[in-house]
C-alpha cells in the first residue's frame, strides 16, 4: 500500500500573508517576493499540522485535502 501525499493548495487570489501558516507548518509555507503563501513541501508536516494551518488562516486561502490510499 503506498500513501500519497496530501493536497495542500494556497489560494492566490485570497492570501493576505499573515503567514499564519508559515509559522505553523514549518516547512511546508513560504511567502514569495508578493507576500503571498506559497507550499514549498507538503511532507514536511503531518496532516494535523496541515490542518492546523488551514485553520488558522484569516481569510480562509488554504485548502488540505487528505491523502487518499493506494494498493499500488
Amino acid at each position: 500500500m503506498i500513501m500519497a501525499e496530501p493536497r495542500v493548495e494556497v489560494d492566490q487570489q485570497m492570501c493576505i500573508g499573515s503567514a499564519n501558516c508559515v509559522e505553523v507548518a514549518k516547512g511546508v509555507f513560504q511567502l514569495n517576493d508578493e507576500d503571498k503563501a506559497e507550499v514549498v513541501d507538503p511532507t514536511a508536516q503531518d496532516i494535523e499540522t496541515l490542518r492546523k494551518a488551514e485553520e488558522q488562516c484569516p481569510v480562509a486561502a488554504i485548502l488540505v485535502e487528505e491523502p487518499e490510499e493506494s494498493d499500488e
